[in-house]
C-alpha cells in the first residue's frame, strides 16, 4: 500500500526488520497457450502453474486467510492469478488511481532491476478498479512516486464468487487475473527503450499484498458494510497479508521482497526449486546500516560516521552523503549510497555459497563458544549452516548463527530414526527386508546398529515425520529444513566401503533389500495386479514402486516444509541414477528447493574429477529443475585438493557447495576458505 508515512516512523522499528528470514523465492514457468483475462483462471496452464508460498502477516506471523497466487510468462506478458477466499465481498472505489487500499484489495510490486528503486505498484479491488503507480525510490528515500502513471497495455479482470456489497449472504471469495506487458515492466519511465522481455533465467524482485478491513453489516451504507471503529471513532487498522514480510507495517522495503526467476520450462513440466542468491544477506546488511543512517538524519539532521554494522564498510561518509560497501560470500562486491542506489560488481565466475553441516551436540549450553564458532564460520565465508542434534540444541543454536549472518537449516533425519523412543514403540513402522526381517530389532539392522529405517509407505510414519517438521518449523530464524536419509537402506554399498564391512556387493543381497513389509506388498499388488516376481531383484515394476514410494513421501514432507515458508533441502546420493541403484532414491522425482548430493569421491574409489562429472550428470538427470550444492567430505580433503575441487566445480555453476562437517574443518582448510573469500575476483 502506498502510504506517505513520516521517515522517523518508517525507520523507528528497523531492529525488527533486519532480523527477517531470507526472502521467499518462486520459479515462474512459461504459459503453454493463450490466456483469456477474465478473472477466472480456468485455462489448463493455470492449473499446471506452481503456487507461491502462502501469504503471511506483514510483520512475519502466519495467518488463517487463504490466498492462492500463481504466475506465468511469455514473450509479451507477465501473468498473475490470485484466488482469495472471502466471506464479505465489498468495494466502493470506481475511479482509476483512487487510493484503492481503502477498499479490500490485491497488490503487486515489481522491481525489474532488483535495485530497490524504479519499481511498479499495482492495486486492484473487487470492482476491477486499478491504481497503478511508479516509484523512482521507496518513500523512505523520497516522495518521487508517479501516482498518475498508467501501465500501457495492462489487462485486468476480476471474478466474484458471491454477491458484491450484499451483507445478507455469505460469499466464497474473488479472484484477480492480470496480464502486465513486459514493455511496461522493462521499459518504464526511466528506461523507455527496453522493450524486449527478460531472458530466461532472469530474476525480478517482487511482492504481493492483500489488504482487508474488519467490517460489520450496515444497511445505511452504499456497500452494505461499515468499517469497525475504535473507541475514538477511527477505523480499526487494516490487515496486511504479504508474500515477503518486511517485519514492519510498510511494504516499501524492497530489500525484503521475494525473488522470482523466469524459467524457460513450460508450466506443468515439474516443480523447480530456487534459493535466494548469495548476495541477499550482504545486500540486507547494507540496507540495515542504510536505514539506520536515514533514522539518524531524521533525528539529528546529518549522517553519522559513528554508525557501524558487522561486515559493512563506511567507504565514504560526510554529514550529507555516504557510501557503504560489503562483499558477499560468492565474491560479489556491493555498494549502496545515501540515495539508495545499489551497485554490484560480480566476479566473472561467481563463487557458489558454502553450506556446512554442523554437529549441534557438542559444547552443550556453551553459548560463548558457539558465538565464537559461528563468527569464525561467517568470517571464512560460510553462507549457511545445517545444524543437527536434538530439537533443543537446534533451537538454541539457530539465533546465535543468525546473529552472525548465517542462514540456518535444521538437519532432520527422515526414514532413519535411531534411538527415537516413539518410533521404537511401533514395530510395524519399520522397514522389512526380503528375508522378512525388520529394522526394529537391533540384530536385524543392516551394516550398523543405527540403521533403524522406517517404511516409506506407512501412513503413521508420514504423519509422525510431518509432526517433526512442524516442531522444527516453530523455531524462529530458520531458513529451511534439510532432510537426510530420505531413502531405504543401501541395497549396494559404495565400492569404497565393501572392505570395511567385509562384503562383495556385486548383486542385490536379500538381507539388504527393503521394504518388503506386508503393507508395501499389498500396495504393489493392488497397483500392478500381481505379486512381486520370484526374482525380485529383476522385477523392474517392483523397483519403480519403491522409488515412487520414497519420492511421494519426500514430496509430502517438502510441501509441508514450504507451507511453513521454509526451504526444502535434502542430502542425496551423487546422482539420481546412482541413488536409484544403491538406495532406492530417485531424487530427480523430489520437489526440492536445494539438493546436496554427497559426492564423496573416496567412498566410490574415484578421483577429484569425478565430483564435477557427477555434478554435471546430476543436473542433466534431474532436468536442471533442482538447485545443486554438491557435498565434499572434508576428512578426504587437504587445503590443496579443496582448492582444486572448488575451482573444478565453478564451471558447473552449482547453487552452492556442501561441506561435511564442521568437526573436520581443520585450521588448514579454514585458511584455504579464508583465502578463497579474500581473493580478488578474476577480471
Amino acid at each position: 500500500m502506498s502510504k506517505l508515512l513520516p521517515l522517523l516512523l518508517l525507520t523507528s522499528s528497523l531492529t525488527a526488520a533486519t532480523v527477517q528470514p531470507p526472502p521467499p523465492t518462486y520459479v515462474c514457468q512459461r504459459a503453454t497457450g493463450d490466456i483469456t483475462i477474465d478473472g477466472k483462471g480456468d485455462e489448463l496452464c493455470w492449473q499446471q502453474a506452481m503456487a507461491l508460498s502462502p501469504l503471511r502477516d506483514i510483520e512475519g506471523s502466519n495467518i488463517a486467510h487463504a490466498t492462492d497466487i500463481r504466475m506465468l510468462w511469455d514473450n509479451q506478458y507477465l501473468y498473475v492469478l490470485a484466488d482469495m477466499k472471502e466471506q464479505h465481498l465489498w468495494a466502493t472505489l470506481t475511479e482509476r488511481d483512487s487510493v484503492i487500499y481503502h477498499d479490500p484489495d490485491f497488490e503487486v510490486f515489481i522491481d525489474s532491476e532488483g535495485s530497490g528503486n524504479n519499481y511498479i505498484e499495482l492495486e486492484i479491488n473487487a470492482l476491477n478498479t486499478v491504481w497503478d503507480l511508479f516509484l523512482t525510490a521507496p518513500y523512505r528515500s523520497s516522495h518521487h512516486a508517479l501516482h498518475d502513471w498508467n501501465i500501457p497495455g495492462l489487462k485486468h479482470a476480476v471474478h466474484l464468487r458471491g454477491t458484491l456489497n450484499n451483507a445478507s449472504d455469505t460469499d466464497e471469495g474473488w479472484s484477480v487475473e492480470l496480464a502486465i506487458p513486459w514493455s511496461s515492466i522493462t521499459a518504464h519511465s526511466n528506461q523507455p527503450r527496453h522493450t524486449a522481455p527478460p531472458a530466461p533465467g532472469s530474476t525480478l524482485r517482487m511482492n504481493f499484498s492483500r489488504v482487508n478491513w474488519q467490517v460489520s453489516p450496515d444497511a445505511s451504507s452504499a456497500c452494505g458494510y461499515r468499517k469497525q471503529q475504535d473507541t475514538q471513532g477511527h477505523p480499526l487498522p487494516e490487515s496486511n497479508h504479504v508474500w515477503a514480510p518486511t517485519g514492519i507495517i510498510n511494504i516499501h522495503y524492497p530489500e525484503f521482497w521475494g525473488y522470482v526467476r523466469l524459467s524457460d520450462k513450460a508450466a506443468g513440466s515439474g516443480y523447480e526449486g530456487m534459493v535466494a542468491p548469495a548476495t541477499d544477506s550482504a545486500q540486507r546488511r547494507l540496507y540495515a546500516l542504510f536505514n539506520e543512517q536515514l533514522r539518524h538524519k531524521a533525528l539529528h539532521g546529518t549522517y553519522s560516521s559513528a554508525l557501524q554494522a558487522s561486515q559493512v564498510e563506511n567507504l565514504y561518509i560526510s554529514p550529507e552523503r555516504f557510501i557503504i560497501g560489503t562483499t558477499a560470500t560468492d565474491g560479489t562486491r556491493l555498494t549502496l549510497d545515501n540515495n539508495g542506489k545499489l551497485s554490484c560488481s560480480a566476479p566473472a565466475a561467481p563463487r557458489p555459497p558454502l553450506y556446512l553441516w554442523v554437529q549441534g551436540g557438542k559444547q552443550e549450553g556453551n553459548t560463548p563458544w558457539w558465538q565464537q564458532h559461528f563468527a569464525r564460520l561467517a568470517e571464512i565465508g560460510i553462507h549457511a549452516v545445517i545444524i543437527g542434534g536434538s530439537h533443543a540444541q537446534i533451537a538454541h543454536l539457530t539465533p546465535i548463527a543468525a546473529e552472525h549472518g548465517l542462514q540456518v537449516y535444521a538437519w532432520l533425519w527422515a526414514l532413519n530414526r535411531p534411538q527415537d523412543s516413539t518410533v521404537l514403540q511401533h514395530p510395524d513402522w519399520h522397514a522389512v527386508n526380503r528375508e522378512g526381517k525388520s529394522c526394529h530389532a537391533a540384530p536385524n539392522r543392516p551394516y550398523v546398529e543405527y540403521y533403524q529405517f522406517l517404511c516409506p509407505g506407512h501412513n503413521e510414519v508420514r504423519e509422525y515425520l510431518l509432526q517433526q517438521i512442524d516442531k522444527l518449523a516453530a523455531i524462529p530464524g530458520l531458513s529451511g529444513i534439510q532432510l537426510d536419509y530420505m531413502r531405504l537402506p543401501d541395497v549396494i554399498l559404495p565400492r569404497g566401503l565393501w572392505g570395511k564391512y567385509g562384503l562383495v556387493m556385486d548383486r542385490e543381497w536379500p538381507q539388504f533389500d527393503y521394504c518388503y513389509c506386508e503393507r508395501c506388498r499389498q500396495a504393489f499388488r493392488a497397483g500392478s495386479g500381481r505379486d512381486i516376481a520370484p526374482a525380485a531383484e529383476q522385477d523392474k515394476d517392483w523397483h519403480l514402486f519403491r522409488l515412487q514410494q520414497v519420492a511421494h513421501l519426500a514430496n509430502v514432507l517438502c510441501e509441508r516444509i514450504r507451507r511453513h515458508h521454509l526451504k526444502a533441502a535434502c542430502a542425496v546420493f551423487p546422482t539420481p541414477h546412482i541413488s536409484s541403484s544403491l538406495v532406492r532414491q530417485n531424487w530427480a522425482l523430489f520437489n526440492l528447493d536445494l539438493a546436496l548430493p554427497m559426492t564423496y569421491h573416496n567412498f566410490y574409489q574415484e578421483n577429484l574429477h569425478w565430483i564435477a562429472q557427477c555434478t554435471r550428470q546430476a543436473a542433466a538427470q534431474s532436468d536442471r529443475r533442482i538447485p545443486l550444492a554438491p557435498g565434499l567430505h572434508l576428512p578426504d580433503m587437504t587445503a590443496e585438493t579443496l582448492r582444486e575441487t572448488l575451482e573444478m566445480l565453478r564451471p558447473c555453476s552449482p547453487s552452492g557447495i556442501g561441506l561435511f562437517c564442521d568437526d573436520d574443518l581443520t585450521p588448514e582448510l579454514e585458511q584455504e576458505l579464508r583465502r578463497r573469500r579474500q581473493a580478488t575476483p578474476s577480471p
